[in-house]
């Protein structure tokens, strides 16, 4: 099969880095906050408005690409997934990877710098944003499973294809026909055995 992997989130670990560097850049600014994780963004989560995100990301984008951890067994399950015949295709809207410019040649150098780094195993890699989405990738690319953690793209991608969402407190509740909820990539790779030998894996 023909796996789609989505980078935040997903293989690294953004809750963590913004649990640690956005509050100590609020605290840093006097900005106070009330945390409540089941918002979508993180502005929402924080109760702060959106330029006050938009900054945050703004200075933080490169130090978040290269310092962001990791989720545990990333490494690990790419490969035993590629050794069983899988295909692995990424898919990131990461702020700016997309763009015609030095900044965004920029970001696509440091995703991939990470991921070599953190040796995920990967057959080749695409570029979005928020506003065009992936289910125009995962339709051309012939992708069976979707691995994901944005309400949107969940959203989206589910009516194409079966998506297994990397659980976190805001898409917890999105239940239904071909999403299935994974704690970590444990769970990932259980799954898509479980998909695999459905009888019509769409």
């Amino acid at each position: 099969m023909t796996i789609g992997v989505d980078v935040d989130g997903v293989l690294c670990n953004l809750d963590r880095y913004v649990r640690k560097y956005f509050e100590k850049y609020l605290k840093s600014k006097n900005i106070a906050y009330k945390l409540d994780k089941s918002k979508v963004r993180f502005c929402n989560q924080y109760g702060v408005t959106a330029e006050i995100e938009d900054e945050f990301w703004e200075q933080h984008n490169f130090h978040y690409a290269k310092n962001v951890s990791m989720h545990h067994g990333a490494d690990v399950i790419t490969h035993k997934l590629h050794r069983q015949g899988h295909k692995i295709i990424i898919i990131t809207s990461r702020y700016k990877s997309d763009g015609n410019d030095e900044s965004g040649e920029n970001m696509r150098l440091a995703i991939k710098s990470w991921l070599a780094k953190n040796n995920v195993y990967y057959d080749e890699i695409f570029f979005t944003n928020d506003r065009q989405g992936k289910t125009k990738i995962v339709a051309d690319r012939g992708i069976d499973i979707m691995i994901e953690d944005s309400v949107r793209n969940i959203q989206e991608i589910s009516a194409l294809v079966p998506v297994i969402i990397f659980r976190n407190p805001s898409n917890r509740h999105l239940k239904g026909e071909n999403r299935f909820l994974a704690n970590g990539w444990r769970d990932i790779f259980k799954i898509v055995q479980a998909i695999e030998k459905r009888p019509n894996k769409a």
